[in-house]
């Protein structure tokens, strides 16, 4: 579902747990999400755009009870890697509608967490493409603030949960165990929905480049790394 581009020996068994080719990346690599999105029904859209995540691999966080709350946390030590997500199109996006009564919890591996906080969005993995009533595992959902023209949504601790849970056997964490890894470069996005054809609905992750990245850019020291306490 997605991977990373190029392997490193040390890592290759962690990596693997996340869906992904095992790899490492140079210092200057930064998450790149930005897409366009395909309206579906109600308030669903689908992505458009490959993108990439950044990843802080020190630490998995496990949820153990399936309630979308972390309760154990398991060193790792591998650093930062680049995750490549190439099917977008599986990728959907729906929101809880204010004053609808709806209520939208995460999914894990075809089942809705029942005992998950109900959250304003969530962005999920669906077995077929462009189709909701086919989420298998929200991979990330939280909050969500109005600004004019859009919403600023919140990720929840700033984590990304792979769609299909631990995968790596006999390292006393069961097989398919929900567990999640830290976003590196960013923690909420940016969804707006101007309306028209010619104006379609985008989602960009608000990233905050790390101060190597920003002085390959000419532009060290405006900013510094924001990272998950």
């Amino acid at each position: 579902m997605f991977r990373l581009p190029s392997a490193s020996a040390g890592c290759i068994v962690t990596t693997a747990v996340l869906g992904l080719a095992a790899g490492s990346t140079a210092s200057a690599d930064i998450s790149n999400f930005n897409t366009t999105l395909n309206p579906l029904s109600g308030s669903s859209f689908q992505l458009n755009d490959t993108f990439s995540i950044l990843y802080d691999l020190d630490v998995a966080h496990l949820d153990l009870d399936g309630d979308n709350i972390p309760d154990q946390d398991v060193t790792l030590g591998f650093g930062d890697y680049l995750g490549d997500y190439l099917d977008p199109e599986h990728y959907i996006i729906d929101f809880a509608i204010p004053g609808s009564g709806d209520e939208l919890r995460p999914y894990f591996m075809g089942e809705e967490l029942t005992d998950a906080a109900t959250v304003d969005w969530r962005l999920s993995y669906a077995l077929t493409p462009g189709d909701s009533s086919t989420i298998y595992s929200t991979i990330m959902s939280g909050s969500a603030d109005y600004i004019g023209g859009g919403l600023i949504l919140n990720i929840t601790d700033g984590l990304e949960w792979p769609v299909n849970g631990w995968g790596i056997p006999d390292v006393g964490i069961p097989l398919g165990t929900h567990w999640a890894a830290d976003i590196a470069d960013f923690d909420s996005l940016t969804f707006t929905y101007p309306g028209g054809p010619f104006s379609p609905a985008t989602l960009t992750a608000n990233v905050i480049p790390a101060p190597g990245v920003l002085a390959l850019m000419g532009l060290g020291g405006l900013a510094a790394r924001r990272r998950r306490n």
